[in-house]
């Protein structure tokens, strides 16, 4: 699998296989990922040179795919109004993308295949407003195929090739929202958001500083899961990692702002957006 380029698009259910976002969440908070676990690949990523391209993700999925779809990323600009900054949101969603169009895609996030290689599960489109452009093309097939055997091999023998991956860095960073019943994700930089009470963080992405040594450098949390905590019927606390309406209520005015959201839910229903070309369409 190059970083250039999709040589196929992963099935739906090897996708539907990984563990959603607050079960990988759980799991890496359990294994202490960030302490113990991703110093050593951050020296993997230096060590071949490929610290400048990519970062490590955890790996996991929002919601199920059906086959014959993928989950693809696109970026809308929000222009800036007299009182508030224009800013940047990356937005993802389930669409129809037969093989046939698999050129039309970059590959974004890659994770560890039990032979050993790197393969991507979510993508970009190429040639498109919004479009992702693929990882830096200066690095040499050569050179990301004998990373991609490393990581692998190192996911693989520490256990954790289920929780971990790679993502592109030229995607946004920030907090996530999701709406389930839509299949759509929505990635906002920090400095858009101004959480609440009862609003919180759970990390989902991380960058290290330029170490080479066996520690690995300092870990930065580059994206994270925004929750909500609600009371529950039966008198619990529970977190979600989720929007309950849609539209201008999705999300709280006051931690996102409602220019915002209105923008970021019309592209999420807009065919236009999200069409490269008559093969590819927007799932139901």
């Amino acid at each position: 699998m190059s970083h250039l380029s999709v040589d196929s698009i992963i099935s739906a259910g090897a996708y539907n296989r990984l563990l959603v976002d607050h079960e990988a969440s759980e799991r890496a908070v359990l294994l202490d990922l960030k302490r113990k676990l991703l110093p050593a690949l951050s020296t993997i990523l230096n060590t071949h040179g490929v610290a400048d391209s990519v970062e490590l993700h955890l790996l996991h999925r929002h919601f199920m795919l059906q086959e014959g779809e993928a989950v693809v990323h696109k970026t809308l600009e929000i222009p800036s109004c007299p009182d508030l900054p224009g800013t940047s949101v990356d937005l993802a969603k389930a669409i129809s993308c037969p093989e046939s169009v698999k050129t039309a895609l970059v590959p974004l996030l890659w994770m560890a295949s039990p032979n050993g290689n790197l393969v991507a599960y979510e993508y970009g489109l190429r040639g498109s407003l919004g479009s992702h452009e693929p990882a830096d093309a200066s690095i040499p097939l050569e050179v990301w195929s004998s990373f991609a055997a490393a990581f692998a091999a190192h996911v693989h023998s520490a256990g954790i090739a289920d929780i971990v991956s790679l993502k592109n860095k030229q995607c946004i960073n920030g907090g996530e929202y999701v709406a389930p019943d839509m299949r759509v994700l929505f990635r906002l930089p920090m400095v858009a958001i101004d959480l609440q009470p009862g609003s919180g963080l759970l990390e989902s992405g991380w960058e290290f500083d330029a170490a080479t040594g066996p520690g690995g450098g300092v870990a930065t949390d580059q994206d994270q899961h925004v929750t909500q905590t609600r009371q529950t019927t039966g008198g619990t606390v529970a977190t979600y990692h989720k929007v309950t309406q849609r539209g201008k209520h999705a999300f709280n005015p006051e931690e996102v702002p409602l220019l915002y959201t209105d923008a970021m839910w019309a592209t999420a229903q807009s065919k236009g957006f999200w069409a490269v070309n008559e093969e590819v369409g927007v799932a139901a």
